[in-house]
């Protein structure tokens, strides 16, 4: 089996978390990148320092130079600005579609045959004007899979039980219109509208929406990372391994669900190639109505950049 090459952009706490929980699970040969001299270097010698303990001989190389995209298999984007207190994603915008723009074009010169995972935020704009801007680019946006993780641990803790048992996905975008589908929603295969009280799940779908913004408020200058890194190395080990894991990604939609030339994040299986087919699966009425919301949004967003 070939070794792939895995290169993450940026070194900021997403990135270079998810770097080092690449190198546990030994994915492939892991290079860090950022423009900040030095930085990426700093920190994959504190991952690699780490890795006695972690039982692992896999080694993350950091770089401050474009040149290391060279030829890759696989690209994570976390560059960018991360969300301080009172910023929505979509704040992050124009600073971000800048960095956008400079690395679509260095991928595509280096490493057309990559497959591009883009985490950075808004990550469905960000996903969509990648693929606009470079229709043959292998690319798509972590979407919301890091909701579906938060959904699935709400989903037990209030149930109290394990959440190897919890099941559940979350659709849409990635901002408040997000739609946690919770008639699909299931504790060891048994619904959760049998389980839990419609007050309960009320809460759990609002925790789920506010989830990202809460923690930024906690943590004032930035955002999570721990639980979106794992959710990273999810979405890299299903390629790396071709596990066909399902995960709610930012894809181009091509007549899914009713809708063409936007993203939107739906349930995904990926596989070695990325992206091997897109979920349809049946929606209430509710569901389709909030799906057509965030459908709109995408559309009018996409204006500032066709």
């Amino acid at each position: 089996m070939t070794v792939p090459k895995i290169v993450i952009i940026g070194a900021g706490n997403v990135g270079s978390f998810s770097a080092a929980v690449m190198a546990r699970k030994q994915l492939g040969t892991i290079y860090l990148y950022d423009i900040l001299e030095n930085l990426a270097v700093g920190r994959a010698m504190d991952i690699n320092q780490g890795s006695p303990y972690l039982h692992t001989d896999s080694r993350v190389t950091g770089s401050d130079s474009l040149d290391v995209l060279d030829d890759s298999d696989i690209v994570i984007i976390t560059a960018g600005s991360a969300r301080h207190d009172g910023m929505s994603r979509l704040d992050l915008l124009k600073e971000n579609l800048e960095v956008i723009k400079t690395l679509g074009a260095a991928i595509m010169f280096r490493c057309t045959k990559a497959k591009v995972l883009v985490v950075s935020n808004p990550v469905d704009v960000l996903t969509m004007y990648m693929k606009t801007s470079w229709p043959e680019m292998n690319v798509f946006g972590l979407g919301c899979s890091l909701d579906t993780m938060r959904f699935r641990f709400f989903v037990a803790e209030s149930f109290g039980g394990s959440v190897d048992c919890s099941r559940g996905m979350v659709i849409g975008t990635h901002n408040e219109n997000m739609i946690p589908l919770v008639n699909h929603a299931t504790i060891g295969g048994v619904p959760i509208r049998h389980l839990l009280t419609e007050d309960t799940i009320t809460g759990i779908v609002k925790r789920t929406r506010i989830a990202g913004t809460a923690i930024v408020h906690k943590l004032r200058v930035h955002s999570g990372f721990y639980a979106a890194s794992h959710v990273v190395t999810q979405v890299v080990e299903s390629m790396v391994f071709n596990r066909l894991g399902t995960f709610s990604l930012s894809v181009p939609c091509r007549g899914e669900y009713g809708y063409n030339g936007i993203c939107l994040a739906l349930p995904c299986v990926v596989g070695q190639e990325g992206i091997q087919r897109i979920l349809e699966i049946d929606l209430q009425k509710v569901e389709k109505n909030s799906l057509k919301i965030c459908a709109e949004a995408m559309t009018e967003v996409s204006s500032l950049f066709c």
